[in-house]
């Protein structure tokens, strides 16, 4: 059997994830669901399903990143055990949404202090989940979490993925960790949000935000992308692998410009006196058609989505 087309390829993705137990849930066949890659010397990516997270080990104990689930942060937890006996000190949220920031009790537990932008305290606040631990340490723009030598180095740029995104530099490795705003792929950058709807995006400052991450990274000569999902990549016969958690650093130039693209096309349409609604409609899809995961109906959702930001302003 061939291998699947690319746009089959990710259908039968979606259709694995509706067919697997929570445990498993988005993790197409072919894929364990849980599994630890080893970056660079003491840095590592946890993968729980089609989640990924970041954790550093160092002399006086690990920095870790977004416990995911509670079930997750139980894999978790064992899996750090498997490469150090040394403690948990730190936890560092991305940002606040629930399907990355729950689960961190199990951390809590053993002493560990919790960090997040400051932004991120009022969204957990108004709304709540029992699941998610409040952040003891919070900051406004940029932020060092040391120890034992090293660093995970913070930058919060303004709104973009929610409201209080960050990037996180691991120094003194010359990657950055970019969850949810850029996703290193096999094809490059121009690639369908899962959600075409794109709940709780700040599109005013979303290609500012990039560019911003851009010149970081272009500063600190960084090489690399740490991606925080799963990419399944097709291996015929219906069975799948994951793609590498890093990508080039260029990933994200090409995603500022995939957002870039697509919001000055919908601003033009507007401005020849389209209504919002009619828009995706009219708008010629030819430039995006070759994207990964493209699929007809949910880039005019996406186009909906961005018209309606041109329209009222959110």
């Amino acid at each position: 059997m061939r291998a699947l087309p690319l746009v089959n390829a990710v259908a039968a993705f979606a259709l694995a994830a509706t067919a697997l137990p929570a445990a498993g849930q988005f993790v197409p066949p072919g894929i364990p669901v849980s599994e630890t890659v080893t970056l660079a010397d003491d840095l590592y990516s946890f993968r729980w399903g089609a989640y990924r997270s970041l954790f550093m080990v160092t002399s006086e104990g690990v920095i870790v990143t977004d416990p995911i689930s509670p079930q997750a942060a139980t894999a978790y937890r064992q899996a750090i055990a498997s490469v150090t006996d040394q403690p948990v000190r730190y936890v560092v949220y991305s940002h606040a949404h629930w399907d990355h920031a729950r689960g961190g009790q199990i951390f809590k537990d053993e002493g560990a202090e919790f960090v997040a932008q400051e932004r991120c305290v009022t969204n957990m606040q108004e709304s709540p989940d029992p699941d998610i631990v409040l952040p003891d340490i919070t900051f406004a723009r940029n932020y060092s979490v040391a120890l034992g030598g090293k660093s995970l180095d913070l930058y919060y740029f303004g709104p973009s993925h929610g409201t209080c995104l960050i990037v996180m530099i691991p120094r003194p490795h010359k990657m950055i960790y970019t969850v949810d705003l850029v996703t290193p792929r096999p094809a490059g950058g121009g690639y369908l949000p899962w959600d075409p709807q794109v709940a709780d995006f700040h599109f005013h400052n979303a290609v500012e935000y990039l560019r911003q991450v851009e010149n970081l990274a272009a500063a600190d000569e960084l090489t690399a992308v740490i991606g925080a999902h799963l990419v399944p990549l097709p291996q015929g016969k219906g069975q799948f692998a994951a793609a590498a958690a890093t990508g080039p650093i260029a990933t994200i130039r090409e995603r500022r410009e995939f957002w870039e693209g697509i919001m000055a096309a919908v601003k033009a349409e507007m401005d020849s006196g389209t209504e919002s609604f009619m828009v995706s409609s009219r708008l010629d899809l030819t430039p995006w058609q070759n994207i990964r995961g493209f699929n007809k109906r949910k880039f005019k959702q996406l186009v909906d989505r961005i018209a309606a930001y041109y329209a009222i302003g959110r």
